[in-house]
């Protein structure tokens, strides 16, 4: 237990870090503390602490204790079928703790890290908070506005519990800050009319992949269509054993331009330059407008998760296409997509934010995540059951054994940007494979020292 105190008060002292940091851009100023003021944070974190074990043994006794959500709004409003379902699993929850009060928040997907990271550094925030698992998890720990996992539970527990590629997604200098509550990743979506029409098999892995586009690019149809990110791109450098970012030690290291790396880059480069890439890609800012390219007949083929298929089919619901698995390249491999949950490092009742996160991870919570789709990042979740109906959505499913989740890094909206921008210079033909990898590696460097001083 002193080792894992050490390492939550080390996290503490990040977090007082970023606090000060914050302060010196709003006022402008810089400022240097005594040795008077060192005491008095010493003080108020031993108070802070002092409150916590207080917190925890009321609420080992039954007596009153108060967690605060912070959801984004289609989960907490009660209006809608989601919103109900989730509701009334938290007041399950309520009744069979009494004395626990829950209180639901809701922000915009886009705002609310920027809302929770707020309230987070001015000393409050809510008890628990979702979060995309794109990376903003680790910018939180970084920060140190995140409670360690290893404080509730063993690495061995979380690792028995969720799936693999979700629950690194929320790791952070060897620490698991994150517990993953609902995955998705990416596939392969095929027009069937149009494959069958140009006599073409589901491709399976990159040579048959690059042979279909430049069948479909000869009958003057158009090829694959993605969200304007690097999302979807991650997969064939995973697929080629290229991890982009190594984030093995302590300072992460880029691997993009290393051999694994220039093969990746050079294949998609090289779909892009033989129009792999149909023309809407530079303006794919959406996901609407991926959708509509695919149900209108632009695009041959999609790359996207699980919530493609009804934006597909909302547009376009005669439209005859199937869903495969990513093509194989050295190796199986795809990205990860989903939500994780994420305790407040300032949380009073640590323990009981874990309890009501492992109540809605349980079965208990299961109905939740039936009304949209949702796949549990569980290992013992019962696929079969959640996809009655929906059995073309198996394949996401059959891919999780080898979803892998964006690098771990600070500030890897960032990373996503420079990826995504390497991307479009190439194809709007600013720049060759080669020049731009090499900007991209140099861009990438400077990003990480200046996240990692």
């Amino acid at each position: 237990k002193i080792v894992r105190k050490r390492r939550y008060e080390g996290m503490k002292r990040k977090k007082v870090t970023a606090v000060l940091m914050a302060a010196a851009m709003i006022l402008g100023t810089t400022a240097c503390g005594s040795s008077d003021s060192g005491q008095e944070n010493k003080k108020e974190e031993n108070t802070e602490n002092e409150k916590k074990e207080d917190s925890r043994e009321n609420s080992d006794k039954g007596d009153s204790a108060e967690i605060t959500l912070l959801m984004t709004n289609d989960w907490v409003d009660e209006s809608t079928d989601l919103g109900g379902e989730f509701t009334k699993t938290i007041r399950y929850y309520e009744e069979e703790h009494p004395g626990t009060k829950i209180t639901l928040q809701g922000a915009s997907q886009q705002d609310i890290k920027e809302s929770f990271q707020t309230a987070a550094l001015a000393g409050g925030g809510a008890d628990i908070v979702i979060m995309d698992n794109s990376g903003h998890a680790i910018d939180l720990a970084a920060m140190g506005l995140l409670y360690p996992l290893s404080e509730l539970a063993t690495p061995e527990d979380l690792v028995s519990q969720y799936q693999e590629g979700p629950l690194n997604s929320g790791k952070f200098q060897g620490e698991y800050y994150s517990v993953p509550w609902y995955m998705d990743c990416c596939g392969l979506y095929y027009n069937k009319e149009r494959l069958d029409e140009l006599g073409l098999s589901v491709p399976t892995n990159w040579e048959e992949l690059s042979g279909a586009l430049e069948k479909v690019k000869e009958a003057g149809y158009g090829g694959i269509i993605t969200y304007q990110s690097a999302y979807a791109f991650y997969s064939f450098f995973y697929q080629n054993e290229c991890p982009v970012i190594d984030t093995s030690s302590e300072t992460p290291s880029v691997v993009i331009d290393n051999e694994q790396g220039k093969e990746a880059w050079d294949y998609i480069c090289g779909m892009i330059e033989n129009g792999g890439l149909v023309e809407s890609f530079k303006e794919a800012t959406t996901w609407d407008k991926v959708y509509e390219s695919f149900a209108n007949g632009e695009a041959t083929f999609l790359l996207g998760g699980d919530w493609c298929a009804s934006g597909v089919d909302g547009i376009n619901p005669d439209l005859d296409y199937g869903i495969t698995t990513m093509v194989e390249g050295k190796t199986q491999a795809t990205v990860l997509g989903g939500w994780t949950w994420n305790i407040n490092a300032n949380s009073k009742n640590p323990e009981l934010a874990y309890d009501l996160i492992q109540y809605i991870n349980s079965e208990k919570g299961d109905p939740i995540l039936a009304v949209q789709g949702k796949i549990s990042a569980r290992k013992d979740f019962d696929y079969a059951k959640a996809l009655e109906g929906k059995e073309r959505l198996k394949v996401f499913t059959d891919e999780f054994p080898y979803t892998c989740a964006r690098p771990a890094v600070i500030n890897e909206k960032a990373i996503d940007e420079l990826i995504t921008n390497a991307i479009l210079e190439v194809d709007y033909g600013k720049a060759t494979a080669e020049e731009a990898l090499k900007s991209l590696t140099q861009k990438l460097n400077e990003n990480i020292a200046s996240n990692y001083k």
